[in-house]
């Protein structure tokens, strides 16, 4: 059927009039969306595993873990080694705590699949690093504090 009049909102709902795809069309589900409609053994097929950042949170874990050990240089450096000390500290918690927390995140999207087991051993060092590292700059402080009171 081949009208010259414009088309109105109700002519959406008249398949012959509109010849082919209109502005109203509903779009293709993707994603989730797409999972939620195919049939149960498609489901998951639309989604690519994604990839963790193990290197990223492994180079973060490697810097607060070497930041956490900034305490110590006051026994090198006495008169400036304090200043360096609090600000190593400082570094250590603001980039250990986030990488903890990511590299959790990561390891058990791992586990879950959400994300591929390319670089899981990154991730898994960069778990136990930002551990060590919270564990070793609180016993940094307590060492520093006891011994230099002294």
């Amino acid at each position: 059927m081949n009208s010259k009049r414009p088309l109105k909102i109700d002519d959406i709902k008249k398949p012959e009039l509109t010849e082919g795809a209109h502005p109203f069309a509903e779009e293709k589900p993707q994603g989730k969306e797409s999972n939620a409609q195919a049939p149960v053994d498609y489901r998951g097929a639309y989604e690519t595993a994604g990839r963790s950042a193990g290197v990223l949170l492994l180079i973060m874990a490697i810097t607060a873990f070497v930041a956490s050990a900034f305490p110590l240089s006051r026994y090198y450096w006495p008169d400036t080694g304090w200043l360096l000390g609090v600000f190593g500290w400082l570094v250590s918690w603001i980039i250990a705590l986030p990488t903890l927390v990511f590299a959790s995140n990561d390891l058990k999207s791992i586990q879950l699949g959400r994300f591929t087991d390319q670089g899981k051993w990154m991730v898994t060092l960069a778990f136990w690093l930002s551990l060590l590292t919270v564990v070793n700059s609180i016993a940094t402080v307590v060492m520093v504090s006891v011994f230099s009171a002294g």
